[in-house]
């Protein structure tokens, strides 16, 4: 490439040996650019078939990538959905120990006021009715004497009394016996919805663990892709400044061969003052000259290169 500080002058004002020094050393120029370019484009094949192969593998792990990312998707749907269903399940199992607690509080209740009363009673309603028909018997047929009459009075009023408090304490335990039945029909449909929601819980934590598993290799996979990735640019990195200086160098070519067929036209032309026109063999070494360099000519020039078999149209 020439230098504006020390380009010679126009072609027009050179002589013949100066337009043929000048077109040697841009000829030179156009060697070592075209040098260079080689030089370049060999380096670009030396990691163009790395480049390829770490940008096959950074696809390949990529798509694995997407592929997990699918599988970890489908699996954490299936474990939200299975969490979603025990949550519907709790909301009635909880519902049924609200209403076993509201049960066993009024259980309570009355079992502590039918034993209450049988802490009055003292006996069984039969013994108790046992006990006062005798006293009664007694008391009616029985030829006693009046003391003894009065005591009988007296027994069988607290008997009576007793078995009205037994068979109120009867009446409460009667009432105890469906909230017994209410309180264990819901506790089988308590114990069940458990089991629904426990058997659902494993399944849950199944797909959990599975869901982990796949998220590990996931991020195994990616570090992988990255990895491929991080060295596929630094290959990048390097070709690239290559790609750009090889742009550079053939934009200087065609520059330097756009300039180099000017001088090789004026060289055409050129002549010494006194000597003769240039030889028929100078002319034949210019339009060669251009032709290799440039590959363009004149009309007269192609006519030189095909008398010389230099170009042949079959």
């Amino acid at each position: 490439m020439t230098d504006d500080s020390n380009s010679p002058k126009n072609a027009s004002d050179m002589t013949e040996k100066e337009l043929k020094s000048h077109v040697n050393l841009l000829r030179q120029q156009v060697d070592r650019l075209n040098k260079d370019i080689r030089k370049s484009i060999e380096e670009i094949k030396l990691h163009r078939g790395s480049i390829d192969e770490l940008r096959n593998k950074r696809d390949e792990f990529n798509a694995k990538v997407k592929e997990y990312a699918t599988k970890a998707s489908t699996c954490r749907k299936t474990r939200d959905t299975i969490n979603q269903r025990i949550a519907d399940l709790k909301k009635p199992r909880s519902g049924i120990q609200e209403q076993i607690n509201q049960h066993r509080s009024r259980l309570d209740q009355l079992k502590a006021k039918r034993d209450e009363l049988n802490s009055i009673a003292k006996m069984q309603t039969s013994s108790l009715e046992k006990a006062y028909a005798n006293e009664l018997y007694v008391f009616i047929h029985a030829d006693i004497p009046l003391k003894h009459e009065i005591d009988s009075m007296e027994r069988l009023k607290q008997l009576g009394e007793r078995l009205v408090v037994s068979r109120e304490a009867d009446v409460v335990h009667s009432e105890l016996i469906p909230i017994y039945k209410e309180i264990r029909e819901m506790r089988k449909t308590g114990d069940q919805a458990h089991q629904d929601v426990q058997s659902l819980a494993d399944e849950s934590q199944t797909h959990h663990e599975e869901l982990l598993g796949i998220y590990k290799d996931l991020d195994a996979l990616r570090k992988e892709a990255n990895l491929y990735h991080t060295q596929l640019k630094e290959k990048y990195r390097i070709v690239k400044p290559l790609s750009r200086s090889i742009d550079a160098n053939q934009a200087t070519v065609e520059r330097i061969r756009d300039e180099l067929s000017q001088y090789l036209d004026a060289l055409k032309g050129a002549h010494l003052p006194g000597e003769r026109a240039e030889t028929d063999t100078e002319q034949h070494e210019i339009a060669l000259e251009k032709f290799k360099t440039t590959g363009r000519m004149s009309l007269k020039e192609l006519q030189v290169l095909m008398e010389h078999d230099d170009i042949k149209f079959d």
